[in-house]
């Protein structure tokens, strides 16, 4: 969808775990469905390291690809751990909702991923948002780890 500078703000920051008004590199990009004519299935927001300027370009040439797979395979960096938070929300912002194709206040799913090196610094961060009825987590816990 889109792609540029942004300092975080207070909220942001919260919501990612990470300093406001720092820069990062945002890539916004819209998840859709397979069936053809389906409502798309999710908004993502990628925050990005701003040492690595190529990857919003190499990202547009390569959707399918995972940015922290394009950052390992341009930049050595990779990741050692994930962090994830799924949490329910209401999607607030009239974009998001409109590219979505829902009314503002509908519940949501939101998921936050840190993508964490070595050290334990962020290089990457997203933040999802799916409309409640378009994504669900299904396991299975075997109580015999079979």
């Amino acid at each position: 969808q889109s792609s540029g500078k942004v300092a975080m703000s207070d909220t942001l920051a919260a919501t990612l775990n990470c300093a406001s008004g720092t820069t990062w590199l945002r890539v916004s990009s819209l998840r859709r469905s397979a069936t053809h004519g389906a409502p798309p299935i999710g908004w993502t927001d990628v925050y990005i390291d701003p040492r690595y300027a190529d990857i919003p370009t190499l990202a547009r040439r390569r959707p399918r690809e995972l940015i922290s797979a394009l950052i390992e395979e341009r930049h050595g960096r990779s990741a050692a751990a994930i962090d994830q938070e799924i949490r329910a929300c209401a999607i607030d912002d009239g974009e998001i909702a409109e590219a979505l194709q829902v009314p503002i206040g509908t519940p949501a799913l939101r998921i936050v991923r840190r993508y964490l090196d070595e050290a334990g610094a962020a290089f990457e961060m997203s933040a999802s948002l799916h409309p409640a009825d378009r994504y669900f987590v299904s396991m299975r816990l075997d109580q015999h780890g079979t």
